[in-house]
This record gives structure tokens, C-alpha cells and sequence, in this order.
């Protein structure tokens, strides 16, 4: 996929020039798993904070150079004896050795966490039978997986490696999920690609930092043919209904595809159709006058250009900020229609390419790509992570709910300032009255972004409520704006979960009175009394804020699915649900920790809420608590004896087998 230099082909320059460009944490620590080198484990730490971050760097600069010679004689020395093999070395110092890379001391207690979250065992969260044998009863056994995205495709994978038989329904024509709708200029992740990378992704040479919509939608591609799942989906399929058969014990699948109705029947469910699926239109009077382009975010049409054209974008969520400083460099006017502010987080890598050096180091140092990973979760430490996210009750000011959310505050309303010096009358309507952090933060190129825009003759900020659509504009505070195109960045259903599909459980059970009391819930995000082996992926409460990545949590859910199907194959049994006290004594813990959260603030505008108050999109449980519960559903021995929370997530225990 890449022209980057084997190490044998590699001259001393090229080796030297490289390793310039290593992340000094990383090098660190992989070099002395590789090695042993107890010089490099001497050496003096330095402590910054950044915001809501703590980091950890060498601290001397004499230490960082010793650090590079070290590692370009390693890697010389490498190549010259033919770079053969590669050997991870003793396991004894592997937690040492990411600590290092840390920055800090992993807790022995944590340990199979860390290496798990490294991933030197890039399918380790999927299936394993009990003594490694695979039992001939899988292939009975048929899984449907609905749709193909950054969770879909895990449960394609762990379902191909164990060999058990699953079909994967897409309604659109290509993998991707919400990666392949968004098209909208601007487009881009605002998590690192590497933190937004499936474990058995581990390899793949991202060419960005932050991969822009087309270059993330590449590596969705590549999995899918990578790990050959491409047959196993029907593309432009949509699941329109699932009925639980209690008798068969099957779910019943309706789905409406390029050749019509389609029934397919299926002993377990696993929905991965995430919760940022179904665009959001506004209600506005008008809209269907305008005698224009209008589109909604995710509903860019394909060639759709903005050269010499006046647009309208209507939102001021991350689409509408993304979409901003690239649509105003070629349109001829763009109006931002902004009801409430948000907060922007500037990050210098976030337009960056990555270095050929980086894409070097990744392929020529032996685990080195393991070791940068641990880095990016370590600086997403569930600590650090959710002490940034939740308010301090004891705390009392105007704007902040904790010290360190005042910090946060201070420092984004100074950068605010800078950005926008020359026009000081825009200050005050780009601070948001909300508390940093208690919606969706934004990351932003510490130049290159929505406020820069706002600088520009041919940008305006409207502040003003919109009236209606006019059939030649956007009308507001008693003005029309005449534009070409208007584009609706208003986000998504998000506490929509499963809808439009119909799904009925065991006696006809219908979703949507197990959630008619305060919205949908589910144990663990995954799983609901009365609909047995319907699991979920990016279920309620699965919008990770309790550290490390969003992508890890759904992972997790995926293991839990795979590896309940599994156990199910195994005992010979059809199915396998939650009880109704599991599932109260999880709602119960999940709102203790909710109670907490900056997002509940009631100052807050945000998609986290519902209109009961509370959040059933976002998971604000600590990522380790999580990581246990998830882990073993179906254990080959005695489930571990200690509980949390009074949960026990096992077979036979929290979860009904029959």
C-alpha cells in the first residue's frame, strides 16, 4: 500500500533520519522490551499538563539524543544481520516496558488490560473455544450482522475467524457506515486514526493523523478485503423488521434489497447500526419552497460543488464546523446560521500528513506500532479522561463545574480571543454559555478553522433565530440571505437506537415500551430482557467516556456478542438473554455514574440528552469496569468470584441460558 523503504534497503541516512521523527515515549519503550537496556529505563521524566491531559516526556534533551543513537544502532545492526524475525522478548518486563512508553506505572493488577490494549495479538477480542477446538455445531449455527461499519465489520471479522456462519445486511452500497454517507466538504475524524483503528487494523499505514473522510473510508475498504467479508454482505439491503420466534427459536428478518423483499432466518442478531445513522432535519417553516440545493450533512450529493456559489450552513455542531473553513475558500459567500456556540479544541496534527519517517518507524521497528498505540491510550487514561469529563459538586462558579474545567474554560476562551482579535464583536458570540466539555468538543487546526473563516469578507455569522425558508434564501431576525445551496448540519437521531427498524421480542414484545419509561438502555450497551440473542454494538450507552477510545468499547461489545454465540455453540443451546434484575441493576449503576457528568449540565445543548433528561447515547462508566464485565461471558470454568456492583455478567447468572 505504500513505497516506504524495507530496513535491509535502508541506507544510515534514511535509518538516522527516521528515527529523528520517533516519538521519544515510544522509542523508549520498545527499545527496552527489544533490548533489556536498563539505561533507558533511568531515565528522568517530565510532567506537563495540557488542559485536561497529564503527559509524560524525556526530560532531558540529552537523554532524548542517547534515545535515537541507541535505537539507529539497534536497527543497523538489524538490518545487517538480514532483519529476520522479530522477537517481543521477555514477557517478564513487557508491563515495565509499557510504562515506560506510559509514562507512568501500570498497576500489576491491570496488566492483561495494557498488553490486551497494545494489541501484540491483533484478534485477541474475538472467539476462543474452550481448548482451542473448534466445535463442528458452528455450522449450524448463522449470525445476521446489521450493517458494515466500525462495528459491523469487528463482528465480520471474529465471526469469519471462528468459522461461524453470518450474513452482514448494508443499506448503502459500500462499507463504511456513517464514513461512506458523510461526504460533505471538510469532512474528517477528530479522534487520531490510530485511536480510531480496530485491534486487528493494527498494520494499516494511515497517511494522516486525522484521516479526512476519503482517506478513512480507505482503511474501511481494506478490511473488508483484507479479511474477505465482501461475500458475505448484501450491500443496499435494509433490515425493515426482526421478530423473535420463540418456538424456532430464530429471529425472523425482513430486509428490502436491489431485488425486493428478502426473509431470512438466523439464531442470533448482532445490530451494529450506531447511533449516528439517521440524519436530523430541522423543523423550519419554508424549507420546501427553497428553489435550490439543500442537503443534510450526510447527504452531500456526489459532485455537488460550491465554486462562486453562496451557501447557507445551518448548525454549529463538529459538521458545521468542519465544513465551514473549506467550504468559504471557494464559495462566493457563506452564512453561518449559529443558534448556540461551540467549543473548539486546536490540535496541530489535526490537518497533518504523517511523515514517510513515521510510516518507516511503523514498519521497520519491530512492535513499534504496539508501543505507539499503548502511548495513545495511556494519554487517554480512564483517570485522567474522566476527571476532565465530570463536575465536582463542591465546586462553585459561573461557568466551570470543576478546577478542572475552569481550566479548560480559561484556556479556550483565550484561544478564542487570539483567533479572533480582529474582530472583537465576534468574541462574545462564539464563547458558548455551556461549560466546556458538556457537549461534543471540536477539534479544530490551531489555524486553519472555523474562526479563521469567520475573519473573511466573504464569511458572515448570523446570530439571529431563523424565520423561514424563502424559496431564494434563509430568512432571520427580519433579513434575507439569499444563497445557492443551503446545507441542514444538524446531526443526527442519535437516542433513536434501532429505529426504523421494527423489532419485536419473545411474545411480540415491542422495543419501544421496554424504553418508553426514560429511553433505551441496554446491560452493558448490548443486550435486553425478552429479546434473546439480539446483541448490540454501539448500543445505548456505548459512546465511550470513561478513557481510552470509542472504538474500544465497541469492541468489547463485539467480544461479548462473539463470544456468547460461541458459548452458546458449544453447551448446545439456542439462546441466551439478560434477566430483567441484570438489566435494572446496570440501568441503576450506569445513572450513579451519570449523575456526575458535565454533559447532564442543565445549561448543556447537546445530542447526549434525551427528553427524559438523561443521556442514552453516551457510557460513562469507568473503560476498566467495563473491560471486566464484558470479557468472558461464558467462561470454560467458574466465573470469578467477586462482583461489581452486583453484576454478574456470566451464563446461568445475570444472563438466561435455555
Amino acid at each position: 500500500m505504500t513505497d516506504i523503504l524495507d530496513l535491509t534497503a535502508s541506507s544510515d541516512a534514511v535509518i538516522d533520519d527516521a528515527v529523528a521523527h520517533a516519538d521519544p515515549m515510544v522509542l523508549r519503550g520498545v527499545l527496552y522490551q527489544l533490548t533489556g537496556d536498563d539505561e533507558l529505563a533511568n531515565m528522568a521524566m517530565a510532567r506537563s499538563t495540557r488542559e485536561d491531559l497529564t503527559i509524560s516526556d524525556v526530560e532531558s534533551v540529552a537523554d532524548v539524543g542517547l534515545l535515537r543513537a541507541k535505537a539507529a544502532a539497534f536497527l543497523r545492526a538489524r538490518r545487517d544481520s538480514g532483519a529476520s524475525g522479530a522477537d517481543l522478548g521477555s514477557t517478564d518486563r513487557l508491563l515495565k516496558s509499557l510504562s515506560m512508553t506510559a509514562g507512568y506505572e501500570l498497576p500489576e493488577a491491570e496488566r492483561d488490560l495494557w498488553i490486551e490494549q497494545a494489541a501484540f495479538d491483533p484478534m485477541q477480542r474475538g472467539v476462543r473455544w474452550s481448548g482451542d477446538v473448534a466445535p463442528a455445531a458452528r455450522e449450524g449455527f448463522r449470525v445476521a450482522v446489521v450493517g458494515s461499519g466500525l462495528s459491523g465489520l469487528a463482528a465480520a471479522v471474529h465471526l469469519k475467524q471462528a468459522g461461524i456462519p453470518f450474513v452482514v445486511f448494508e443499506k448503502n452500497a459500500e462499507v463504511g457506515g456513517t464514513w461512506y454517507e458523510n461526504r460533505y466538504p471538510g469532512a474528517r475524524v477528530d479522534t487520531a486514526s490510530r485511536g480510531y483503528s480496530h485491534q486487528f487494523g493494527i498494520n494499516y499505514p494511515f497517511p494522516l493523523a486525522f484521516c479526512a473522510r476519503d482517506e478513512q473510508l480507505k482503511y474501511f475498504k481494506w478490511i473488508a478485503d483484507e479479511y474477505g467479508l465482501r461475500d458475505h454482505i448484501r450491500f443496499n439491503t435494509e433490515v425493515k423488521a426482526m421478530t423473535w420466534d420463540e418456538d424456532a427459536k430464530l429471529w425472523d428478518i425482513r430486509a428490502e434489497g436491489p431485488d425486493g423483499a428478502q426473509d431470512v432466518r438466523v439464531n442470533a442478531v448482532v445490530s451494529c447500526v450506531g447511533f449516528l445513522s439517521r440524519p436530523q432535519l430541522p423543523t423550519i417553516e419554508g424549507m420546501e419552497s427553497f428553489q435550490g440545493t439543500a442537503c443534510h450533512s450526510a447527504q452531500w450529493p456526489e459532485g455537488l460543488g460550491v465554486d462562486g456559489k453562496r451557501v447557507a450552513v445551518i448548525g454549529s455542531g463538529a459538521s458545521g464546523y468542519q465544513t465551514l473553513p473549506v467550504i468559504a475558500k471557494t464559495a462566493a459567500h457563506t452564512f453561518l446560521f449559529q443558534r448556540t456556540a461551540n467549543w473548539c479544541f486546536d490540535d496541530a496534527e489535526y490537518l497533518k500528513t504523517t511523515p514517510w519517517q513515521l510510516l518507516w518507524l511503523e514498519k521497520n521497528i519491530p512492535f513499534y506500532l504496539n508501543f505507539e498505540r499503548l502511548r495513545l491510550n495511556a494519554l487517554r487514561h480512564p483517570d485522567s479522561v474522566m476527571t476532565g469529563c465530570r463536575a465536582d459538586p463542591t465546586y462553585v462558579d459561573e461557568h466551570a463545574r470543576s478546577a478542572a474545567n475552569k481550566l479548560v474554560r480559561d484556556n479556550r476562551v483565550a484561544y478564542i480571543n487570539r483567533q479572533l482579535a480582529s474582530r472583537p464583536e465576534l468574541i462574545d458570540r462564539m464563547i458558548p454559555p455551556t461549560p466546556p466539555l458538556s457537549s461534543r468538543p471540536i477539534r479544530v487546526d490551531p489555524d486553519d478553522n472555523v474562526y479563521g473563516a469567520l475573519l473573511q469578507d466573504n464569511v458572515s455569522l448570523v446570530s439571529d433565530p431563523i424565520e423561514r425558508i424563502t424559496p431564494a434564501g434563509v430568512r432571520a431576525g427580519g433579513t434575507d440571505y439569499p444563497v445557492d445551496i443551503i446545507l441542514y448540519a444538524t446531526g443526527f437521531k442519535a437516542n433513536d437506537f434501532l429505529w426504523p427498524m421494527e423489532v419485536r421480542g419473545r411474545d411480540g414484545a415491542r422495543i419501544e415500551d421496554l424504553w418508553a419509561k426514560d429511553g433505551p438502555r441496554a446491560y452493558l450497551g448490548v443486550m435486553l430482557p425478552g429479546f434473546p440473542n439480539l446483541f448490540m454494538s454501539y448500543g445505548p450507552n456505548s459512546n465511550n467516556f470513561g478513557g481510552f477510545h470509542v472504538i474500544d468499547l465497541l469492541e468489547l461489545a463485539v467480544q461479548f456478542a462473539v463470544r456468547s454465540i460461541a458459548g452458546l455453540i458449544e453447551r448446545g443451546k439456542a439462546s441466551v438473554e439478560v434477566t430483567a434484575e441484570g438489566y435494572a441493576k446496570f440501568a441503576d449503576e450506569l445513572d450513579r455514574e451519570e449523575a456526575h457528568m458535565l454533559y447532564i449540565d442543565k445549561r448543556a445543548h447537546n445530542y447526549y440528552q434525551n427528553e427524559h433528561g438523561r443521556s442514552a447515547v453516551n457510557g460513562p462508566i469507568d473503560i476498566r469496569r467495563m473491560w471486566n464485565w464484558l470479557k468472558d461471558p461464558a467462561p470454560s470454568g467458574a466465573p470469578q468470584a467477586k462482583t461489581d456492583a452486583g453484576l454478574r455478567p456470566y451464563f446461568g447468572e445475570d444472563l438466561i441460558v435455555s
